[in-house]
């Protein structure tokens, strides 16, 4: 990939070339009054950059702050959720999903422009009735 030469990434002898060039011109009178202003411009966006480059901005907040993953959006009510939502709730693949919804154990989803789609209120339901796991030394009655 070609390395493009902006302002920024201009190499000193460049911008060294072209002063000279400048100057030369200038000497000649084939250049208006506009060419040192614009010399003196890019002196001073040159100087700019260096300056930047030389203090960069303060990053105390990174080291001060525990950054943590995002909190989940709050529920707007009952949305519509995707195939690829469901399966990843369910951590099943379409086929076994399809067999349930046949079944009855499983909501039916609805058709929304040619997809499937499920009310989330229906997942949640679901998600609620399934059985809690009975561990070691449980009570019977305690989990149900």
């Amino acid at each position: 990939m070609p390395k493009s030469f902006s302002p920024s990434n201009r190499p000193a002898a460049q911008v060294a070339f072209a002063k000279k060039a400048a100057e030369a011109k200038a000497r000649k009178g084939k250049t208006s009054a506009v060419a040192p202003q614009l010399i003196e411009a890019n002196d001073q966006v040159l100087a700019y950059e260096a300056l930047a480059a030389a203090n960069p901005p303060p990053r105390e907040h990174d080291n001060q702050e525990v950054r943590a993953a995002r909190a989940p959006p709050a529920r707007l009510g009952v949305r519509l959720m995707s195939k690829r939502e469901v399966l990843a709730i369910a951590n099943v693949s379409y086929p076994t999903l399809w067999s349930w919804m046949r079944q009855g154990t499983f909501p039916r989803s609805r058709v929304l422009g040619g997809k499937s789609m499920w009310r989330s209120d229906e997942i949640d339901g679901w998600l609620a009735a399934l059985p809690v796991r009975q561990l070691k030394g449980d009570n019977p009655s305690e989990t149900e």
